[in-house]
């Protein structure tokens, strides 16, 4: 009897444990993680795209060659004597050799150095930058009679070349006593609307200062209807080779 009754069990017992495993391995884990996919487009990139250059940008850039091609220009005549009136490296005074060098750049400026205190707009002297103009009083009296172009801002020390009646053209501090005793102002020209030459401001890229690894084949492609050929013949150059610095006239169409 006892017998029967243990058999009994133990058939019971191995029925349980397989309907156990039964359940268990048909039925889905509810811990998996449901995939979700997105119907939404993802927007392609351009990586071929470059932002293109604005009209003032391009604008600014021509600004900024002027300004140091008309400081390497000024700098040019440094050791010249000073000659009352003289715009040459025979002699000049200080608002000739302004007016030598802005020229250089493509921009105009009155003769005179009170005149050309009027251009522009006037800046502070914590606000100074390279290309700016300086005016001073030397006689002792109320009008301006000297001005300077600044070179190079640095720590507050503002360095200019100008035409001195005792030294000629040299470069000075604005730090030195007696400069900065006799300063009056300092004036910012290089804006395109009041002193660019006629026809420059409606049409700012018709002149290209030359950068380092530029080529003509690179200066003709960045404006329309000009070709390499055009460059040289309205430059008048007879080779291809450029030099930093180089100014071009860029053709009409």
């Amino acid at each position: 009897m006892n017998k029967y009754i243990v058999c009994l069990g133990m058939l019971f017992f191995f029925n349980s444990c397989k309907s156990s495993k039964r359940i268990t391995s048909d039925k889905p884990s509810s811990s998996k993680p449901a995939t979700y996919i997105s119907t939404k487009k993802i927007p392609k990139i351009n990586l071929d795209s470059k932002p293109s250059k604005s009209f003032s940008s391009n604008e600014s850039d021509l600004l900024n060659d002027n300004i140091n091609s008309i400081i390497q220009k000024a700098l040019s005549y440094k050791g010249t004597k000073y000659k009352y009136g003289g715009t040459s490296k025979s002699g000049m005074d200080c608002s000739g050799l302004m007016l030598m060098s802005f020229k250089s750049g493509n921009i105009n400026l009155p003769r005179t150095s009170i005149a050309q205190s009027k251009e522009g707009v006037e800046v502070s002297k914590s606000n100074v930058k390279k290309g700016d103009l300086l005016f001073f009083k030397t006689s002792g009296g109320q009008k301006i009679n000297h001005v300077g172009l600044v070179v190079s801002v640095d720590n507050r020390d503002v360095k200019f070349v100008h035409s001195s009646s005792s030294r000629g053209v040299m470069i000075s501090s604005l730090r030195e006593g007696y400069w900065s005793n006799v300063f009056s102002e300092i004036r910012r020209v290089n804006n395109i609307e009041s002193v660019l030459m006629p026809n420059q401001a409606n049409n700012p890229s018709r002149s290209y200062i030359v950068k380092s690894g530029d080529t003509l084949y690179a200066i003709a492609r960045r404006y329309s209807g000009v070709s390499v050929k055009k460059l040289m013949s309205h430059n008048k150059l007879k080779s291809s080779v450029l030099t930093p610095g180089m100014r071009l006239v860029i053709p009409a169409k």
